[in-house]
């Protein structure tokens, strides 16, 4: 107050700003439209109501798009000299920052073509020209309540994120699941952990400092689960419960192998944190101890309609919680059969078997050796994993004795493999489940091209018919594009048929459509490439005649 007991100035310019930022923003409206009497009209009836901003031509436009005003929507003229309303739509969509404003063109054009063209680059609207001012504000309204909605369920959806798994939380707003009671049997791989004695080393610590050491944990340990693709199911004190397998998978084996490289790879982090803890002066040396189990759970949502909780149950669930509590602290305590899983890229060793609450017989236990991780890529490892064959060999881990053995173990097999008939009979049978097969087919290496696709007998028919069917006609699209003189169209359709070919097996096709590639690139003289195109338009018409005669009906 002054001395006549008025308000001083500052008060007032203080409550002025607080009665200002009281009253609702009003929307943003950018017009972009290069004839001045329109952009005035535009003006003059939209700024009672929004804030206004103009731009008489698409360059000035974009700025004021992209500036820190950000519109709430823009209305773009569509002929304008520099940029027409396309070119500064495509503009806008690239631009991350612009993308979703919503955009309403002005325009007098009529063709079903122009409007489709502007909806396909993303319009949202059209208003025509003549502008009739009732329908203009009708369209404004609509889509700014449109816009306003679609940021609030953005917000809304962001922070609910937060209480979901990522992969829950995506699977729902992709619609591939549902917020609804049902559960599945299927073979997941779990992850239990906690920090030793985190309670009783805790006990005397204020609410504030146990919060923040502990949010500080759970922020680099969910940041490690969602870098390797883990469902996070729930914290529980100073305890995290992850899973693998659900709702998104790599397959049994690679689930496992995911979650064991996880934990690794939290137990190095934790090291890092103690450092950092220690520098904030908590002394303790606080680590963690993790189980990791597979086996078949109950997974899916648990509740009722009014509450639910997507998680996991399961006598493996309550397995690898066991392994967690026999864990020494630092350790990763691993049932047999995730050893099972990921043995061949994840070394272990044997522990004596472990007594388990709610398990009558001792469990079979490994501890992973952090950060030593057994590859192909390993120089003294013999290593293969495909269908039907698992192979690993680290002969620095086998003893003179033990090598002897596995050269003779190794022999037996290669000999069991290289039987006379073995293979002829494997033939034999899958001839007589998926009809005739051909001897031989000239131009085509078939076993080379069997072999190319993956061996499946189906397949590669599949992929001979495709051919036949669809490069009778490669070599007269060639040539019209030479003649056209459209050379990157013919390089491009030789380089496809020589791609194909070289798929399936053919055994001239390839070499010729190499060499007619290869000189397009270097511009040879037209002379020249029209007799490479008539040697592979030879070799290609006897491939087609000997597929026509060669295959089965059913693949022709």
């Amino acid at each position: 107050m002054d001395q006549a007991g008025r308000p001083e100035a500052g008060a007032l310019l203080q409550a002025g700003t607080a009665d200002a930022a009281a009253l609702p923003q009003r929307p943003c409206i950018l017009v972009v439209e290069d004839t001045d009497d329109i952009r005035y009209l535009l003006v003059a009836l939209l700024q009672d109501s929004y804030e206004v901003m103009a731009a008489a031509a698409g360059e000035a436009g974009l700025q004021m798009a992209r500036s820190a005003k950000r519109p709430d929507l823009i209305l773009l003229d569509v002929m304008m000299p520099d940029m027409d309303g396309y070119e500064v739509l495509a503009e806008l969509g690239r631009d991350p920052r612009t993308a979703d404003i919503p955009v309403i063109f002005l325009t007098a054009l009529s063709s079903v073509d122009e409007e489709r063209r502007g909806l396909d680059l993303g319009a949202t609207d059209y208003v025509a020209k003549p502008i009739s001012p009732p329908i203009l504000l009708a369209r404004l309204k609509l889509h700014l309540e449109r816009s306003a909605n679609a940021r609030r369920l953005k917000d809304l959806s962001e922070q609910l994120s937060r209480y979901l798994a990522p992969q829950v939380y995506q699977s729902l707003f992709d619609g591939s699941r549902q917020a609804e009671i049902r559960t599945q049997r299927k073979k997941l791989t779990v992850f239990f952990s906690d920090i030793k004695n985190f309670t009783e080393s805790t006990a005397q610590w204020q609410p504030e400092e146990v919060t923040l050491l502990l949010n500080s944990y759970f922020a680099e340990m969910s940041q490690i689960a969602a870098e390797y693709g883990a469902t996070l199911d729930k914290f529980i004190g100073d305890a995290i419960v992850i899973f693998f397998g659900d709702p998104h998978t790599l397959g049994v084996r690679q689930d496992a192998v995911q979650c064991v490289k996880m934990a690794m790879a939290m137990q190095k982090r934790m090291a890092e944190l103690q450092l950092r803890w220690r520098e904030m002066g908590i002394n303790k040396a606080f680590e963690i101890r993790i189980g990791i189990n597979s086996g078949f759970c109950d997974v899916g949502n648990f509740g009722s309609k009014l509450r639910m909780e997507y998680t996991i149950i399961g006598r493996e669930v309550n397995l690898a919680a066991r392994l967690e509590q026999a864990a020494e602290p630092g350790e990763i305590m691993i049932s047999s059969e995730t050893f099972a899983l990921v043995q061949g890229e994840i070394r272990a060793d044997a522990r004596d078997p472990v007594l388990a609450k709610g398990f009558s017989h001792p469990i079979p236990v490994y501890v992973v050796h952090p950060g030593d991780v057994a590859s192909a890529a390993d120089p003294d490892v013999i290593f293969c994993d495909a269908p039907g064959l698992h192979l690993e060999i680290n002969p620095a881990r086998l003893t003179v004795a033990q090598k002897v053995q596995a050269v003779a173990e190794l022999r037996k097999a290669l000999a069991r493999l290289e039987a006379p008939g073995v293979a002829d009979q494997e033939v034999g049978r899958s001839n007589a489940a998926e009809g005739a097969w051909p001897a031989s087919i000239t131009g085509l290496d078939l076993a080379l091209g069997l072999h190319r696709a993956m061996g499946m007998k189906p397949l590669y028919l599949s992929m001979l018919g495709r051919f036949l069917e669809g490069r009778k006609d490669t070599p007269k699209r060639i040539r019209e594009a030479l003649d056209a003189g459209d050379l990157k169209a013919a390089e491009l359709l030789v380089h496809s048929l020589r791609g194909v070919a070289g798929q399936i097996g053919a055994t001239q096709v390839p070499d010729h459509a190499q060499a007619l590639e290869q000189s397009i690139h270097e511009g040879r003289p037209r002379a020249v490439l029209d007799g490479l195109l008539g040697s592979l338009e030879v070799s290609l018409g006897e491939l087609i005649a000997a597929l026509e005669a060669g295959l089965p009906a059913a693949a022709s």
